[in-house]
């Protein structure tokens, strides 16, 4: 019998052994230590909440590596590598470990086993926090698939199970160029034949809070060239098709600082060779001029730069108007609902006729002289919460009114963000002798915004009977 025992005992000691060795396969080995009461799950989270942004893969990771540090002295208590996640790429990922029970730092790089990266230090399980903050990558091309991006996030473990979602920055900034020509060019043949982004930057730090440039810096210049030319359209009238499928080209680079206000030989720049008439033109335009205050001339990481380029004739000239967003927003700002002080409409500089009175005329009188042009209900639209939300403008008789242009841009659609929209609304012909009239409402996500409730008073500041929607009439012109 204690043969048996002694038998039985040994057998049960082997599997623990076994049991212990195919969870380290994985990740770290339970501790039964007192050190180690404290279970931590995190979520490693790539997608962004608005996936419009999203580019073919570059939303998604196939190689993981995973640190975790105590804060007080930078022991790392955990490290893994995933040099291959199979059959797919993730949008997320989550691990559950025991852990000490003080503030712990999560580390992740994703997307870094790739022939195509070079690390200053190769990425292994036994790199130190400071080896990690201070590398340096560098690499020959970018491809929606191999989008670095490193996550960093301090977590308090003050319970015996935390959880914690550490969202990912994409080291790289996304131009998306989009290529139309001007009203004025409706009868001419504008075809494009190449897009070269110039100054492509092709090394960086590897920690997002480091935002200086490495020494030296590797760039070089790339072209989406198009095989017997692509015709341009007009300028829409709306920005509803204005998706990254629909860009004519989307380049990726690592950021570039462009330390003062005035451009240098490394400042990003695009260059467009097109045929007006079949005569040959090179245009050039910087990218982020317009009216920047701060990180003038700049690319930014975990950035995509909308750039509208816009080619006008006879004086031969590119506008482009840049539009940067933020490609990842954090869990915060998941899920919030829009309440009625995130949003407000007012007439342009608080004084515009068009839009107190609702009327707009073509033609009109202004200044005692008559103009053969529409006149306009003029209103500044701000959206500053939640983060991402898309907002769209509507008239429901699109036939007898359209929005006018800001800046060579016909503004019905936009982001949340700090500055406001200027939202402009007038007549698609001249006067009939018919009374012609439209509402006009912002929705988002399908849902009106009341933007014409009633004041304290009684009244609306805009004319209309109803919360959410404003009256436009076209009258006699006079």
């Amino acid at each position: 019998m204690k043969l048996k025992l002694k038998y039985r005992f040994c057998l049960q000691l082997f599997a623990m052994a076994l049991l212990l060795y195919s969870c380290s396969e994985n990740e770290t080995p339970i501790s039964d230590t007192t050190d180690n009461q404290a279970r931590l799950n995190f979520l490693i989270k790539t997608a962004p909440t608005n996936k419009a942004l999203i580019h073919g893969d570059d939303g998604s990771f196939s190689s993981l590596a995973l640190y975790i540090f105590n804060k007080a002295d930078q022991h790392c208590e955990y490290s893994e590598l995933i040099p291959e996640f199979t059959p797919q790429r993730l949008e997320e990922f989550s691990r559950s470990v025991n852990v000490s029970p003080q503030t712990k730092v999560i580390y992740a790089i994703a997307n870094y086993n790739d022939p195509d990266k070079i690390f200053s230090v190769p990425v292994s399980p036994d790199l130190t926090l400071q080896q990690l903050e201070s590398l340096t990558v560098s690499g020959n091309a970018f491809t929606d698939s191999n989008i670095l991006m490193v996550g960093k996030k301090e977590v308090a473990i003050n319970s015996e199970y935390v959880v914690a979602e550490v969202p990912m920055e994409r080291l790289v900034a996304r131009l998306d160029i989009y290529m139309f020509k001007n009203q004025g060019l409706e009868s001419s043949s504008v075809v494009v034949n190449s897009i070269e982004f110039v100054n492509q930057i092709l090394n960086t730090n590897s920690s997002p809070e480091v935002t200086s440039m490495p020494t030296p810096i590797s760039k070089k210049n790339v072209s989406e060239v198009f095989l017997g030319g692509t015709t341009l359209q007009l300028m829409p009238s709306d920005l509803s098709e204005i998706v990254p499928e629909n860009a004519h080209a989307s380049f990726y680079t690592y950021r570039n600082i462009v330390p003062d206000a005035t451009p240098d030989a490394n400042t990003p720049y695009i260059r467009i060779k097109a045929l007006f008439n079949g005569i040959s033109y090179t245009y050039r335009g910087y990218l982020t001029d317009q009216g920047q205050t701060t990180h003038k001339y700049s690319l930014l990481h975990n950035t995509v730069y909308r750039v509208m380029a816009m080619l006008d004739h006879p004086d031969n000239q590119l506008i482009i108007k840049t539009t940067p967003y933020p490609w990842e927003l954090t869990s915060s700002e998941i899920g919030q609902d829009i309440t009625e002080d995130d949003y407000q409409l007012q007439p342009y500089n608080g004084d515009d006729t068009g839009a107190t009175t609702g009327i707009v005329q073509f033609p009109y009188i202004a200044n005692g002289e008559a103009h053969n042009e529409t006149s306009y209900a003029n209103y500044s639209f701000s959206l500053t919460a939640p983060a991402g939300a898309i907002w769209t403008a509507t008239l429901t008789n699109g036939l007898d009114f359209t929005f006018g242009t800001d800046d060579g841009l016909n503004v019905s659609k936009g982001i949340a963000r700090d500055e406001a929209y200027t939202i402009k609304i007038g007549a698609t012909k001249r006067w009939s002798g018919n009374p012609k009239s439209t509402y006009f409402y912002i929705t988002v996500g399908s849902v009106k915004l009341k933007i014409n409730p009633k004041l304290s008073n009684g009244t609306r500041q805009f004319p209309g009977d109803n919360d959410t929607d404003i009256l436009i009439r076209q009258t006699e012109y006079k």
